[in-house]
C-alpha cells in the first residue's frame, strides 16, 4: 500500500474519531446541564418538603388538640406540644420511642378506665379501622381520643392518635340535663300548684262566699252588716286573685292552641258588657270609638286580655271617669288601646307594670300584677306586642296591644 493511500485513510479515521469526540462532547453535555437542572429540582423539591414540614409543625401546633404520628414500626415520629402537655411527656422523650411504652408509662397511669382502653391500645397498630372513645382522668378531666390509619396508594403508612379535652363539654352536658331534670320537676310542682289554685283553694273560698251571702242576708245590725260586706269584699278580691294564678299556670302550659279568625271589636264588646254593672259601681263609662270588623288570627282567650286591661281601668280610675276603647288599621296588623284618667304609671314603673308579683315601687302600687301578667302571656303566644304610655290628654294612662290581621 502506498504511502498516499495510507495518509489517505488515516485522514479519514482521525475525521471519523474527532466526529465521534464531538458527538460524545455534546452528548457529555447535555447530560451535564441535564444534570444540572435534576439537581436544581431536587433542591426546590427539598426546599418545598421544609417549608411543608415546617407549615405542618405550624398547624400542628397552633391545633388545641393533642396530636401525635406513629409509624409502621410502631415508633413516635411527631408530637405537639399540646400531646405532650397533656400527657406529661418530657421534650426529649418520645421520638422513636415505641407507642405502647409511651402508653404505659405516661397514659395508663393518669387512667381510671385504662382496663376498658388499653386493649383497644395494644391491637391497633394491626387494625385498618379508626377508634374513638372517652379517656377518664383520675384528676376529672375527660379525654375523647380518636386513633385512625394514615394511607398513602392504599399502603398504611402509620397511625394518628388525636386527643381532645372535652372536660368542659362534659360538664355543660351534665349541667345541661339536671337543669332539663329540674325543670320537668318544677313544671310537676307547677300543675300541683295549678290544681291547688283550682280545688283546693279556690273550693274553700267559694264556701265563704256562698256563707258571706247567707249572713249579710239576715244581719240587721249596721255596724256587722258593714263588717260583713268588707269581709266579702276582701274574700272576692282572694277568689279572684287565685282564678287569676290559675288562668296564668295554665297559659304557661305546653298545650296546643289553636289560631282562628276572630274579630277584635266583637270581643272587646263581649268584655264590655261583662264588666258593665262594675263600671256602673264606680259611675264610669266606657265609649267604644270604632265600628266596623277588625278580622285577626286569634284564639278566643284573647277576650281575657281585653278583659284584664277593662278590669285595670277600674282599679285605677277615678269614680265618675271614661275609659275610651279604640281600634286602629296598622298596615298588616290592628292596635287594640284603652285610654283611662286614672293614677297614671311612673316612667320608672312602666316597665315593670307586665311582670307579674314585680314592681318598681311597690308602695304606690296596688295588686298583684297577675292580670297584666295575664295579658303579656297570651299576647306573647299570639306573636303580638304590647305597652303602656302616658295619657296625651291629661292623667291616666294609654294600654295598647298590636295583633296581626286575619
Amino acid at each position: 500500500m502506498s504511502a498516499e493511500l495510507v495518509e489517505q485513510k488515516l485522514g479519514s479515521y482521525s475525521l471519523k474519531l474527532n466526529n465521534k469526540l464531538k458527538e460524545r462532547a455534546q452528548g457529555l453535555s447535555r447530560v451535564n446541564e441535564q444534570l444540572e437542572a435534576e439537581i436544581l429540582e431536587h433542591d426546590r423539591v427539598e426546599g418545598m418538603m421544609g417549608d411543608n414540614e415546617l407549615l405542618l409543625e405550624n398547624v400542628l401546633e397552633s391545633s388545641g388538640d393533642g396530636i401525635a404520628f406513629f409509624d409502621m414500626d410502631n415508633k413516635g415520629k411527631l408530637m405537639n406540644s399540646q400531646f405532650r402537655c397533656m400527657w406529661n411527656i418530657p421534650e426529649n422523650i418520645g421520638v422513636d420511642m415505641d407507642y405502647l411504652d409511651i402508653f404505659a408509662e405516661f397514659v395508663f397511669p393518669q387512667l381510671e378506665n385504662a382496663d376498658n382502653v388499653a386493649p383497644k391500645i395494644r391491637n391497633f397498630s394491626s387494625r385498618k379501622e379508626k377508634d374513638s372513645g372517652l379517656l377518664y382522668l383520675k384528676d376529672g378531666r375527660v379525654i375523647e381520643y380518636n386513633l385512625f390509619p394514615v394511607f398513602k396508594e392504599g399502603s398504611i403508612q402509620g397511625h394518628i392518635c388525636n386527643c381532645r379535652d372535652i372536660t368542659i363539654n362534659k360538664k355543660a352536658e351534665s349541667e345541661l340535663k339536671k337543669y332539663a331534670e329540674d325543670l320537668e320537676h318544677s313544671n310537676e310542682l307547677k300543675d300541683l300548684f295549678s290544681d291547688i289554685l283550682r280545688h283546693d283553694l279556690l273550693n274553700p273560698a267559694g264556701l265563704v262566699k256562698g256563707f258571706l251571702n247567707v249572713l249579710i242576708q239576715k244581719e240587721e245590725d249596721p255596724y256587722m252588716l258593714d263588717m260583713l260586706k268588707k269581709v266579702e269584699m276582701s274574700n272576692q278580691k282572694l277568689i279572684d286573685m287565685i282564678g287569676m294564678a290559675a288562668k296564668l299556670s295554665r297559659l304557661d302550659s305546653d298545650e296546643e292552641i289553636d289560631f282562628n279568625v276572630i274579630d277584635l271589636g266583637f270581643m272587646v264588646n263581649i268584655a264590655k258588657t261583662n264588666f258593665g254593672p262594675m263600671f256602673e259601681n264606680k259611675g264610669m263609662k266606657v265609649v267604644s270609638l270604632f265600628s266596623g270588623n277588625y278580622p285577626a288570627k286569634a284564639n278566643i282567650m284573647i277576650e281575657e286580655v281585653f278583659a284584664n286591661l277593662f278590669s285595670n281601668s277600674i282599679k285605677y280610675s277615678p269614680e265618675g271617669s271614661t275609659v275610651y276603647v279604640d281600634i286602629f288599621d296598622v298596615g298588616d296588623e290592628w292596635k287594640v288601646q284603652f285610654i283611662d284618667f286614672g293614677e297614671g304609671i311612673p316612667d320608672e314603673d312602666k316597665e315593670f307594670v307586665f311582670e307579674r308579683f314585680k314592681r318598681a315601687n311597690k308602695t304606690s302600687t296596688k295588686g298583684t300584677g297577675l292580670g297584666l301578667a295575664i295579658v303579656k302571656k297570651i299576647i306573647d303566644i299570639h306573636g303580638g306586642s304590647f305597652g303602656v304610655e302616658d295619657n296625651p290628654c291629661g292623667d291616666g294612662c294609654v294600654f295598647w296591644i298590636i295583633l296581626k290581621k286575619g
